[in-house]
C-alpha cells in the first residue's frame, strides 16, 4: 500500500526549524546528486524525521525512501524525537536545552503512569523524573547531560527564559547571545529595576508623615517593611549568579 507522509503539527513543533542557509544547503546536495541520502521516517504516516528533506524531494520530483518506527503511545513517538534531534549538530546550546527540558517533562509523564501502575524507576531515569526538592540538583544534572552543557549554564538559561524578556530569550535561542552574557545582561537590567524599586520605596517612606490617617500609615508601613527583605534577597541572588559567571 502506497503511504503518503503527513506532517502532525504538534510533532513538527518539537522539532527546532533549520535556518535558511541551512535549508538552502540541504536542497543544493539533494538537487546535486538527484537523490535523498537519508530516509524519511514515519509513524504510521506521520512524519518524524525528514520534514524539509521530504518537501524539497517532493517540490523537485526526487524518490525517497521510507522507514517506518513502531511506537505504543503519541508520547513514546514525542520522546524518540526529542532525543534524535538531541544528535544534530546544528544546534545551538539554547535549542539542546530547551529539547532536554521538553523530554525530561515527557519523561516526567511516563514515570507517573508507570509508578502508578505500580512499577519502579532506578538509575539516572529516577533523577531525571524526581519530582523531590531534595533531588532537583540531580535533575538539573541529568538535564544538562543530555543537553550537553553544565548545571550552571542550564540554571542561567532558566532563569533568563523565566524572566519574561522575550527579546533577550530569542537573541539566545537564535544563537546572537551566548547564556552567560545574556544572564549577566538580565542581571544589570534587573539591578536596574531594583535600584528603581528602591528609590520608589524610599519616597514613598519619606511622605508617609503626612499621612493623617494612623491605621492607613501603619497598613504602609507594614507592606514596606515586607518589600524590602523581598528587594535585598533578589540583590543577593543575581550578585550571587555574577560570581558563579567568573
Amino acid at each position: 500500500m502506497h503511504i503518503i507522509p503527513q506532517v502532525d503539527p504538534e510533532f513538527l513543533s518539537l522539532i527546532p526549524p533549520l535556518s535558511e542557509e541551512e535549508r538552502n544547503q540541504l536542497e543544493q546536495n539533494i538537487l546535486f546528486k538527484r537523490k535523498c541520502r537519508d530516509a524519511i521516517i514515519l509513524w504510521g504516516d506521520i512524519i518524524i524525521d525528514g520534514y524539509n528533506r521530504y518537501e524539497i524531494c517532493v517540490e523537485h520530483g526526487i524518490q525517497f525512501e521510507i522507514i517506518q518506527m513502531d511506537f505504543p503511545s503519541r508520547s513514546e513517538a514525542k520522546i524518540w524525537i526529542l532525543d534524535n534531534q538531541l544528535g544534530r549538530r546544528n544546534l545551538t546550546e539554547a535549542m539542546r536545552i530547551e529539547l532536554a527540558l521538553s523530554m525530561t517533562e515527557l519523561l516526567r509523564e511516563r514515570a507517573r503512569k508507570k509508578q502508578s501502575d505500580g512499577g519502579k524507576l532506578k538509575g539516572k531515569l529516577m533523577a531525571k523524573v524526581s519530582e523531590q526538592s531534595d533531588d532537583h540538583f540531580l535533575v538539573r544534572n541529568a538535564i544538562a547531560t543530555d543537553a550537553d552543557t553544565s548545571e550552571g549554564t542550564l540554571r542561567r538559561y532558566i532563569e533568563v527564559k523565566e524572566s519574561g524578556n522575550q527579546a533577550l530569550l530569542s537573541q539566545v535561542q537564535e544563537g546572537k547571545l551566548k547564556i552567560g552574557t545574556a544572564h549577566r545582561m538580565l542581571g544589570k537590567e534587573i539591578q536596574k529595576q531594583l535600584a528603581r524599586a528602591d528609590r520608589m520605596y524610599s519616597y514613598i517612606f519619606d511622605t508617609l508623615p503626612t499621612i493623617t490617617d494612623s491605621k492607613a500609615k501603619e497598613e504602609i508601613l507594614s507592606r514596606l517593611s515586607n518589600l524590602q527583605p523581598q528587594l535585598s534577597a533578589l540583590i543577593e541572588k543575581y550578585d550571587e549568579g555574577a560570581k558563579h559567571e567568573h
